[in-house]
């Protein structure tokens, strides 16, 4: 018998382990209530029945075997206790295998605490054979989990660092003559960014010319708090639409969350799996019978949140599949819509400062002081909450949101606000009600908004007139997929009335449109317009575009009524760099005109050249659009940066291929950087170099990173290379009866460019240079050819000689 022994814990110092051990396994008497702890080793095994009911063992029998919970192996051994009869383990071993210890009897000796394990519904056996104790729990009794598929939100912090932005626009002809620039200077660092943007206008009128100062645009520092998912932002900024009212621009400060804007966080109300499993199983979810999710649960009670990429009504599936090939099938229906918070959830903003007008024009144009609140929260997963009040010298308003799910029917909204306009004397409200149900195959939405006479907004130059508001709003859209022959129909309706009093013209708009693919590169679309109002004959237009095999190259083909056609060939590449372009022509009534337009795209920025052709006049313009960038001590000329960027630093490593996104962006520079300008906000983004290309004598840990920017912002990718250590080797080749190869036979390792190396008198031969890596070796002695393969470890000992069997 071998018997392996180690101390565990003492529960009473008496007999020895060996002693004990043996008696637990030769004999079915009782042993004493309270034993040092050992550990037996599978071979010791008696022969016992294979496999020993609880309910059938003598209550007195204390043992030390693995744990088994479930099905799951615990890997881990447990002392089971016999106490007044009943069974107890170990608290702390159980917690371990995804029990809540906390609805179980407790019992504590010796300063350890043991949990109950003979509560109803529990069941358990031992295997002898292997020295297992198996015990069934009930799914109420184990821990409960909530998983997720989100991806992590915290964005990484950028470097200290910034960027210019600039555009240069011209244009001359027939037309007009006018040059414009406009730069826009960021700086951050951390969660810090400062900006500042200015537009420079010079207009030529009648070979005179009319120029007109520089404005600024834009002054602001804002800071993001990425664990709050919140930003501050302190200068001029833009109010939030909330759907009450319009945005408008303002000078002071703002604070708020910014999830919404997120990309990949969940803050809609996407289905949660629950439910409940005996053993490890798989739970996958179908929507409209494609995978949504898929997840792998421990026994237990669950709960996940399955962040999918699902809008509207849908038909669920959940299927359960045990590892034991049981398998349960739930059906459920369920709603996703972007309106509708995540339960507890809160979008909030606060703002305050001085409204700004002319914002495009005058620099300085601030007037009222206002504050303004916004929040909506998720009360259930069928309805979200919302409140916004704006403050003004001139105006009071506020008003409700509220958006409700209809089981099994769609999303209705219904959003209220009052305003009372103090110098104007006026008072009055809005209504707004929308209801929208999009499935698979088809969507249905009608919205109506009543506007009364007295009411206003924030932000508005003159409170007196609301001319430009009508009286009613209403609209109402029905499309349909997968409709034989036509594919798809959407039919739309827009309707506004405006009061007497008003200058502008009610409308009656009805649009119906379908599209398909014809061939695999054929694509048509059919369009029929009408406005009841101006009682005109409908309007009819129709397109054809075909793509060439390179999916590059297309022509055009555009058709409105019988007074206007256009036909355009384009070339258009998805790529960083490279040469675009479109030329084309088109007749308007008796007015015939060509065209043609190029863009040159470049990792310093893009060029953009247009010119039109007429009868009688022509025009021609040019745009130039990139940034200076600097960031690490490195300043260099970059694209426009729209989203976030980052300095590549592949260390000591000329001409390597950087690829981004999957997208290839080009070769370090002597100094082994470059600049990777497409990275997105709030996303995983991966940056890859290829380790091909990397000289043999350099060593690196990996060959690609991932990162969650920040939007607009700069980081530093470093890639360090090391020096791999090469190693001076002495071999002693033996054949298979252990005896050494004779003198003279010459060793050749492959890969190795100084050719081949002969043993020496004393059976030895020495390789120098050699890396950590494998090699595959070869020995010609007198009479014959054998191989051998070697593996050298980084630390490997300096003098140590290594016999190798040749074969």
């Amino acid at each position: 018998m071998k018997i392996q022994t180690k101390t565990v814990r003492n529960i009473v110092k008496s007999p020895s382990v060996l002693i004990l051990i043996c008696c637990s396994l030769h004999s079915q008497h009782s042993l004493a209530q309270s034993i040092s702890v050992g550990t037996v080793t599978p071979e010791a095994a008696p022969d016992l029945p294979e496999q020993h009911s609880l309910a059938n063992t003598p209550k007195a029998e204390n043992a030390i075997l693995g744990l088994w919970i479930n099905g799951v192996d615990l890997q881990q051994e447990t002392f089971i206790l016999n106490m007044n009869k009943q069974r107890y383990i170990e608290c702390s071993i159980l917690q371990q295998g995804f029990v809540n210890t906390a609805q179980l009897s407790m019992l504590k000796q010796d300063n350890i605490q043991y949990c109950l394990i003979e509560n109803a519904g529990f069941s358990s056996e031992i295997d002898t054979q292997k020295q297992l104790f198996k015990l069934n729990i009930p799914a109420q009794y184990m821990l409960k989990q909530k998983l997720s598929s989100q991806q992590r939100y915290l964005p990484d912090l950028p470097n200290l660092g910034g960027f210019i932005n600039y555009n240069v626009y011209f244009q001359d002809g027939d037309y007009s003559k006018q040059a414009n620039a406009s730069t826009d200077l960021n700086l951050f660092w951390k969660n810090a960014l400062f900006n500042s943007s200015h537009m420079f206008r010079k207009n030529y009128n009648d070979q005179q010319t009319n120029f007109q100062k520089s404005s600024r645009l834009n002054t602001s520092l804002s800071f993001e708090f990425p664990e709050q998912m919140t930003t501050l932002k302190l200068g001029d900024n833009v109010s939030n639409y909330t759907g009450l009212n319009q945005s408008f621009y303002f000078g002071g400060l703002s604070f708020g969350t910014n999830f919404s804007r997120r990309p990949n966080f969940t803050y809609w109300n996407t289905p949660s799996v629950q439910g409940s499993a005996l053993t490890q199983s798989t739970v996958d979810l179908l929507i409209n019978g494609s995978q949504a999710y898929n997840a792998k649960v421990n026994p237990g009670q669950y709960n996940i949140d399955s962040n999918i990429g699902f809008s509207g009504l849908g038909d669920a599936q959940i299927i359960v599949k045990d590892i034991l090939g049981n398998t349960t099938v739930q059906n459920i229906s369920v709603f996703v819509d972007q309106r509708l918070l995540r339960p507890g959830l809160t979008d909030y903003n606060i703002s305050a400062g001085k409204l700004r007008y002319n914002y495009a024009y005058d620099d300085n144009d601030y007037r009222d002081w206002f504050g303004s609140g916004y929040i909506r929260r998720g009360i259930t997963e069928s309805t979200t909450l919302g409140a916004t009040a704006d403050y003004s010298k001139k105006l009071e308003s506020a008003g409700l949101m509220w958006s409700q799910y209809l089981y099994k029917l769609g999303l209705l909204e219904v959003n209220s606000a009052y305003s009372h306009a103090d110098e104007a004397g006026l008072e009055g409200y809005t209504v707004n009600t929308e209801f929208k149900r999009n499935t698979q195959n088809y969507s249905v939405g009608l919205r109506a908004q009543y506007y009364s006479s007295g009411f206003r907004m924030l932000g508005l130059e003159e409170y007196s007139d609301n001319s430009y508001l009508p009286q009613w709003e209403n609209q109402i859209y029905v499309s349909k997929n997968q409709i034989p022959y036509l594919n798809n129909l959407s039919l739309s309706y827009i309707e506004r009335k405006y009061r007497d009093e008003s200058n502008s013209k009610d409308q009656q708009l009805f649009n119906l449109r379908t599209s398909r693919t014809l061939t695999q590169n054929l694509f048509g679309s059919l369009g029929i317009s009408y406005d009841a109002k101006s009682n005109d004959r409908a309007s009819v237009d129709f397109m054809l575009s075909y793509n060439f095999d390179d999916r590059k190259h297309s022509i055009t083909l555009n058709q409105h009524d019988d007074d206007e056609t256009s036909v355009q060939f384009n070339k258009y590449s998805y790529e960083n760099t490279g040469f675009d372009y479109s030329i084309g022509t088109s007749r308007w009534h008796d007015v015939y005109s060509g065209n043609a337009s190029a863009t040159m795209k470049t990792n310093v920025g893009d060029l953009n050249m247009q010119y039109l052709q007429t009868d009688d006049q022509k025009y021609y313009s040019a745009n130039y659009m990139g940034s200076l960038v600097w960031l690490g001590k490195r300043l260099d000329l970059s694209k426009y940066i729209s989203d976030s960027f980052a300095l590549v630093r592949v260390e000591n490593s000329p001409n390597v291929d950087i690829y981004s996104n999957g997208s290839f962006i080009g070769k370090t520079n002597k100094n082994g950087e470059i600049f990777s300008y497409n990275l997105y906000g709030y996303t995983e983004n991966s940056v890859v170099f290829d380790d091909s290309q990397i000289s043999i004598e350099n060593s690196f840990t990996h060959s690609s990173r991932s990162i969650m920017p920040i939007n607009q912002r700069g980081y530093i990718i470093d890639f360090p290379m090391g020096k791999i250590a090469s190693h001076n080797i002495t071999f002693k080749f033996i054949d298979q009866n252990q005896q050494p190869l004779e003198s003279g036979s010459m060793v050749n390792i492959e890969g190795i460019a100084q050719g081949k190396y002969p043993i020496n008198s004393q059976n030895l031969v020495t390789v120098y240079g050699l890396n950590p890596q494998s090699y595959s070796i070869k020995v010609q002695t007198s009479n014959q050819t054998c191989s051998s393969q070697f593996t050298l470890e980084p630390d490997i000992a300096k003098d140590e000689i290594v016999v190798l069997t040749c074969q």
